[in-house]
């Protein structure tokens, strides 16, 4: 059995379905997808389907990232809208055939508020914890707030108290590959930026990936 981590696909559709058939996902794999879905990239819509789709067939845990959080609270005010607009939000409405800057609840299916409602903070493995951005590294994990989960930076963290190797996205790699830290690995890879997107095996440390046309490669960390 394989754990798999995904980094930020930020609505880069073409190259998660080139990444899926690259990699070649099998049925024991738990494939772990670690959050920011939408914004900045061309087909967030064809994201969320595409994840939705994946999770009938194999074992698929999607973690929540702060553009996920970003959207939920456009709904709440005029201020957190523009926010999440400024930040890459235009383009998921566009996706979605809207108009910024207006947005209900309702312009959007529920199938979508619900896939992202579902999204889980952190998953746990014997030797590694895989989150969105951060930990706080005192603090048991279910007792983590959403600054270090979902904002944080790879190069402001500090080893977990659990000893356990932190696996995340957020910090965006410009140069299109993983960043190994002594005790985190960073494979946000600038999928948006016209970089790639990773699949990392967490145990071996062999990494696949591929971008918006299609293209792939694969390494090790």
């Amino acid at each position: 059995m394989r754990t798999l981590a995904i980094g930020d696909i930020h609505g880069s559709n073409i190259a998660l379905k080139a990444l899926s058939e690259y990699v070649g996902f099998r049925s024991d794999d738990v494939i772990v997808t670690l959050g920011d879905y939408i914004d900045r990239g061309p087909d967030s819509k064809g994201v969320i389907d595409s994840l939705i789709e994946l999770g009938q067939t194999h074992q698929l845990i999607n973690l929540k990232g702060n553009h996920e959080v970003m959207m939920e609270n456009a709904l709440l005010s005029e201020q957190e809208r523009y926010f999440w607009l400024y930040n890459g939000g235009e383009a998921t409405m566009q996706s979605f055939e809207l108009q910024p800057p207006l947005l209900a609840a309702d312009d959007i299916s529920p199938v979508y508020w619900d896939f992202i409602k579902s999204c889980k903070p952190y998953y746990e493995t014997e030797n590694h914890i895989l989150v969105h951005a951060g930990l706080e590294p005192e603090t048991d994990l279910e007792h983590q707030e959403e600054n270090f989960t979902l904002w944080q930076r790879i190069f402001e963290t500090k080893p977990h108290k659990s000893g356990k190797t932190i696996i995340c996205g957020h910090t965006p790699q410009p140069e299109g590959y993983p960043l190994k830290l002594d005790h985190a690995v960073c494979i946000d890879t600038s999928a948006c930026r016209h970089g790639w997107l990773t699949c990392l095996d967490i145990d071996s440390g062999q990494y696949w990936q591929a971008n918006e046309k299609g293209e792939t490669r694969q390494g090790s960390i």
